[in-house]
């Protein structure tokens, strides 16, 4: 909720300060710029926290019976 509160704050401010420069302010220049804020303000709020710990846990490995071959069960029979 911050990050969108930032974000839409920052497309307002900047927009009345285009308005107040006499420069003409639309609904894209608004969306433009709410977006790039929004993206902005998410990364940073994405870098702001330490990234949590790994498992040390071992990998499960699942039995797999290496030794049959499946080629020679479909030899006997084939499609015409």
């Amino acid at each position: 909720m911050n990050t969108a509160l930032t974000s839409v704050l920052t497309a307002n401010l900047l927009g009345f300060a285009s308005f107040v420069s006499g420069r003409p302010f639309d609904a894209a220049d608004f969306t433009a710029i709410l977006f790039a804020t929004g993206l902005v303000a998410w990364t940073i709020e994405q870098y702001r926290h330490r990234p949590g710990t790994l498992d040390v846990t071992r990998p499960i490995h699942l039995p797999v019976n290496l030794g049959t071959n499946r080629t020679k069960a479909s030899v006997g029979r084939l499609a015409a």
